[in-house]
């Protein structure tokens, strides 16, 4: 039974490492990073990949702000929109639900793998909806991606319209 136990901090742990997450403010944060435990007999001590979590064939994620083609200054607030699938905390394993990830400038990703957690793959783990972020004067390509409980991509994989916006030098530019 011992072992069973120290198994479930390695998983919350590698998770947790695998996914740059903040650390947890509470006790609340904390559960909501971590996915159920497992029954004892299924423990190991290596997190075992599973399928991606299923979402709705019409489920969305999209920007609201900023719009294709926008000039903006930094830092850029940006604010998510989802449709047909509920935004939730990591390590929730809600039926129809996942989290935002913000692809900034077409990184490369692998839609079989979690998300790794990059300057360019940003992770909303807390199930934020809104962001500013900071970038550079110049173009920059935009992108949402949802992701599972488990920073997986969902099946299907949903993600937004890529959207392009120039970042003015100086001050905010209407």
């Amino acid at each position: 039974m011992r072992l069973a136990y120290a198994a479930v901090p390695l998983f919350v742990l590698t998770l947790a490492a695998g996914c740059n997450q903040e650390p947890a403010d509470s006790a609340e944060d904390m559960k909501a990073m971590t996915p159920a435990e497992p029954a004892a007999h299924e423990m190991t001590t290596e997190p075992a990949m599973s399928a991606p979590a299923p979402v709705p064939d019409d489920a969305r994620v999209y920007f609201v702000e900023p719009t294709d083609g926008a000039t903006v200054s930094s830092p850029v607030k940006i604010l998510f929109g989802a449709e047909h699938v509920k935004i939730v905390p990591a390590g929730d394993p809600l039926p129809n639900s996942g989290h935002h990830h913000l692809l900034i400038d077409d990184p490369e990703i692998d839609t079989d793998r979690p998300l790794p957690a990059t300057d360019q793959v940003v992770h909303f783990g807390k199930a934020q909806t809104e962001t500013e972020i900071e970038l550079t004067p110049g173009e920059h390509t935009l992108q949402l991606i949802l992701g599972d409980w488990k920073h997986q991509p969902t099946d299907p994989v949903v993600k937004s319209d890529t959207i392009t916006i120039t970042v003015s030098e100086g001050d905010a530019v209407e």
